[in-house]
């Protein structure tokens, strides 16, 4: 019996774990700090209806969410906004946590940016879930964080796909590959495509956000912008955002991706774009910082 035979998604996809069906039946009350509160009616595993207490659209919009697991209370909920025009899409992502009781909403919008209409921008609004008989409080909440700056993390999300993020900043992250000696043809291959690409640009640093949600557990937030800025349709992956809920209690992460995908007809050159909205998974081993300590250190070019 030949094993490969079970191993076929690869890419990205392969290791993403089940979706989690947990948060059917129920309903929240997202306390959030810009004033604007917003009710989450989990009708089904995976149909909700959602609307602003207290601004427009009030009245319930109904969509299709995507839920993954990231600690034994805590889940990342993401989808697309149904009606929207295809040039101004919108992306919600929540981490549910409650075992805090505490929210963080990341908004990812295209089209805001008349220079750059691919590029994707992101936004993030904390808050509390109400909880009956608890009096409101504005704090404590998760927020922004340096802690994971000097880290470096590789994620493997197939046998054969694996990335090392270098968090050297806390709104700047860079992206290389595993130096390993023991690197599979594909991988290898993967790293030849990887950076091909990435020599077209001055690095491959691009903006990022790191946000503690609680001890070891982190949401890590990472834009192609400069990619696109720079490479545009060359890209195929149009300023493509990822968010990742990263657990450093077992070492894995669940995440989300949304941008723009632009295909070329070889033979007419003629561009289709279509939606890019994935939920991905991976396993992780932390590094010695000593081994990528050139890539840690090396400038960014795109900062005076």
């Amino acid at each position: 019996m030949d094993l490969r035979n079970f191993s076929k998604a690869g890419g990205a996809f392969q290791y993403t774990p089940p979706r989690c069906y947990e948060l059917a039946g129920q309903k929240f009350v997202l306390q959030m700090d810009d004033g604007y509160d917003i009710l989450l009616n989990f009708l089904s595993r995976d149909t909700l209806e959602w609307n602003y207490v207290n601004k427009e659209p009030s009245a319930p919009q109904t969509d299709k969410y995507e839920c993954l697991k990231g600690d034994d209370l805590i889940y990342l909920v993401s989808w697309n906004l149904a009606g929207v025009d295809f040039k101004k899409r919108q992306n919600f992502t929540f981490v549910i946590d409650l075992e805090q009781y505490l929210v963080t909403h990341l908004i990812a919008s295209v089209g805001r940016n008349p220079r750059w209409p691919y590029l994707v921008d992101t936004d993030f609004v904390f808050g509390a879930i109400q909880q009956e008989g608890v009096e409101y409080k504005h704090y404590p909440r998760h927020g922004f964080s340096n802690d994971m700056v000097g880290n470096v993390v590789q994620w493997q999300y197939s046998p054969d796909m694996a990335t090392v993020h270098c968090y050297y900043a806390p709104n700047w992250y860079r992206i290389t590959y595993p130096k390993s000696a023991q690197a599979s043809q594909e991988a290898a291959a993967t790293t030849d495509n990887f950076n091909s690409l990435v020599s077209a640009l001055p690095s491959s640093d691009d903006p990022s956000h790191l946000v503690k949600i609680k001890d070891g557990v982190y949401l890590v937030s990472c834009t192609e912008q400069n990619m696109e800025k720079i490479l545009g349709a060359k890209a195929m992956f149009r300023s493509d955002t990822l968010c990742f809920l990263d657990n450093y209690n077992h070492v894995y992460d669940v995440g989300r991706g949304f941008g723009t995908m632009t295909m070329t007809n070889p033979e007419t050159q003629e561009e289709t774009d279509s939606d890019v909205f994935v939920m991905i998974g991976a396993y992780g081993k932390i590094q010695d910082p000593e081994l990528y300590k050139d890539v840690l250190e090396a400038k960014n070019p795109y900062l005076v």
